[in-house]
């Protein structure tokens, strides 16, 4: 080849180059899954042995869509094994940082320095992103016999100005060195009952309670308990439980079920429950105004517990009609359907089964002529689309009672034109 189709091959040379560059950078630092770990941060630089040590990872996702995802820690051990730690699971919102904390218990024995590094996974275990070799933190767990390692200039290197001063630096005691974080935040995300929201005197109901920190550190030691009143005196509040949550990091959501007796002496009727946690303001959070909540529902508290249909359970005209309950002192039942939610209109009432007959059984399947023929014809006279349903007990001393009442839809077949 001549000079000059020689130089004009290593400008187009040098030109590809110079265009591909961007390319490979770009290719480089970008992740195909648009997840990257943007940064580690460590609580302290030292720390006592049988202290935790606070790992803060910040994932970024450069994607358009939210990501549920995975952190796990890589751990770097000071016999040089290296191990996997934790299991945060979060949401790596769209265009932005999501933080991740997750929190290491350094053990009694385990004196020496510590690396740490992290990687993301999906939520069926597809590794998405890991941290970068330069990213890596390191801190040193400290005993009695084990001090960190004192920075020194090597004898080899004429002192510089600035390694004096860097001498002088050390010459001068400071603590660990910390990191800020946001204080916590905590809030009651859920409280709710099983049961179906009905329970018989005696009877044990579950309690469950979610518990969530919205903020940026980890909260310890977070005390709280449960109470439940009767719907019409809100001022007789009986506490029922009473625990501590130990520790729950950002973003952590504590779930638990506590049980529920309200005893046999207590009137029937409806009844609430309401939770408080840090009620003695222990611990600073951002906002202390959202740490107690009320149940939505009320319980209701009698001699028969409803089951079937819930409430505001909508039926299918062509459907399976049945009717389902609880109950220990009766043994003789009837279902009242009504327009009317106090079952005072006598006209607005039918019973299933019809007169003189009572159900042995705790559960009824009507008939085809009862259900749904009278219940649509009793919706279509009051002008509604819902009626109520309760159940009618009868012991063996001839004693009656009835249930709570429920409302329940039928959802109608269209008709051919």
């Amino acid at each position: 080849m001549n000079p000059l189709g020689i130089l004009i091959k290593m400008r187009l040379l040098v030109m590809l180059v110079v265009i591909m560059t961007p390319i490979c950078l770009h290719a480089a630092t970008d992740s195909p899954t648009g997840l990257m770990v943007e940064k580690i941060t460590i609580g302290e630089d030292t720390i006592p042995t049988g202290k935790d040590q606070l790992i803060e990872v910040v994932v970024k996702n450069y994607s358009a869509k939210n990501q549920t995802v995975v952190v796990k820690l890589m751990m770097t051990m000071p016999n040089q094994l290296i191990m996997t730690f934790g299991k945060k699971r979060i949401i790596a919102k769209a265009k932005t940082d999501t933080r991740a904390l997750l929190v290491y218990p350094v053990g009694k024995r385990g004196a020496g320095g510590y690396f740490v590094a992290a990687r993301v996974f999906s939520t069926t275990g597809k590794l998405l992103a890991s941290s970068m070799e330069d990213q890596k933190m390191r801190f040193f767990a400290a005993d009695a016999n084990h001090s960190p390692p004192a920075q020194t200039v090597s004898q080899d290197k004429p002192v510089t100005t600035q390694a004096v001063n860097m001498k002088e630096q050390e010459s001068i005691p400071t603590g660990p060195k910390k990191v800020t974080f946001d204080p916590p935040d905590l809030f009651i995300e859920e409280l709710s009952v099983s049961n179906n929201n009905s329970i018989l005197r005696g009877e044990t109901a579950h309690i469950k309670l979610v518990v969530t920190n919205d903020g940026g550190d980890v909260a310890e030691n977070v005390e709280f308990f449960a109470s439940w009143y009767y719907q019409h005196r809100p001022k007789r509040m009986i506490r029922f439980y009473e625990d501590k949550i130990r520790i729950i990091a950002p973003g952590e959501r504590k779930i638990m079920h506590l049980p529920l007796t309200i005893p046999e002496q207590e009137q029937k009727g409806k009844y609430l429950v309401e939770a408080v946690i840090d009620s003695s303001n222990y611990i600073k959070e951002t906002n202390e105004d959202n740490n107690s909540l009320t149940s939505k529902e009320f319980i209701n508290f009698s001699d028969i517990a409803l089951e079937f249909p819930g409430e505001s359970h909508s039926f299918a005209e062509d459907g399976r009609f049945i009717f389902q309950w609880r109950s220990k002192q009766y043994n003789q039942f009837k279902v009242q359907i009504s327009a009317d939610e106090q079952f005072l209109d006598t006209d607005s009432i039918f019973e299933l089964p019809k007169g003189d007959k009572w159900e042995s059984a705790k559960m009824i399947q009507p008939l085809e002529g009862e259900m749904p023929a009278l219940a649509i014809s009793l919706m279509e006279s009051n002008d509604i689309n819902y009626l109520f349903w309760r159940v009618r007990a009868k012991n063996s001393q001839g004693e009656t009672t009835v249930s709570t009442a429920r409302k329940f839809f039928i959802s109608l077949t269209a008709k051919p034109k």
